[in-house]
C-alpha cells in the first residue's frame, strides 16, 4: 500500500497557514519504507552543535486588528447560537396568534379576565421580540454572520439554497 505524503504535506501545510504561519519551516519527514526525505518549505539552518533552528514565519497581522481563529469549538458555539436564533424566530411565527388567543375564544369571559389574559400575552409577546432582536444585534452574532458571509464570498461553490420544512426536533434545545 501506498502512503501519500502529498496529503499529508498538504495537510501540515494547510493547519499551519490556518494558524498564521505563512511560511512553515521545513522538517524531515520518515516515508513508509524507511527512508526519509525533507518536507518542502524554506530550509532550516544549522549550528555547530547539529540543532537545528527553524525559520521565523512572516510577520504578523498589522497590530490591532484581531483576528478570530474559527476552529471546531467556535464554529460549534456560532452554530448553537445560530440555533438558538433559529428557535426563536421559529417562535415569533406563532406569536400573533397566541397573542389573539384570548379573544377569540368561544366563550366569552368577563371584561376583567379578558383584559388580563390579553395582557399577559402581549407583555409574552413583547418579551420574546425584544429577546430575539437583542440576540440579533449582539456583536457575537454579528460576527457569527459576518464570517458566514465571508466565508460564502471566499468559497461560494456547492452552496445550495435552504429550503424551509418542519422537522421533528429541530425546536429542540440541546443541554
Amino acid at each position: 500500500m501506498k502512503a501519500r505524503p502529498n496529503f499529508l504535506n498538504s495537510l501540515r501545510t494547510s493547519h499551519l497557514k490556518g494558524l498564521g504561519i505563512s511560511n512553515p519551516p521545513s522538517a524531515i519527514m520518515a516515508q513508509p519504507n524507511g527512508s526519509q526525505r525533507p518536507m518542502p518549505g524554506p530550509p532550516n539552518t544549522g549550528n555547530s552543535n547539529g540543532q537545528i533552528a527553524l525559520s521565523k514565519a512572516g510577520p504578523s497581522p498589522a497590530a490591532g486588528t484581531e483576528e478570530v481563529v474559527w476552529n471546531e469549538e467556535h464554529l460549534e458555539k456560532a452554530m448553537a447560537r445560530l440555533k438558538e436564533m433559529h428557535i426563536q424566530l421559529r417562535n415569533l411565527r406563532t406569536c400573533i396568534p397566541r397573542l389573539l388567543e384570548p379573544l377569540s375564544s368561544g366563550k366569552q369571559p368577563p371584561p376583567e379576565a379578558l383584559f388580563r389574559e390579553f395582557s399577559e400575552s402581549t407583555r409574552t409577546a413583547s418579551e420574546e421580540v425584544r429577546k430575539f432582536q437583542e440576540l440579533m444585534r449582539d456583536g457575537e452574532t454579528i460576527k457569527v454572520l459576518e464570517q458566514a458571509r465571508k466565508s460564502r464570498m471566499e468559497n461560494p461553490n456547492g452552496i445550495k439554497p435552504w429550503r424551509a420544512m418542519d422537522h421533528a426536533h429541530w425546536l429542540e434545545r440541546d443541554t
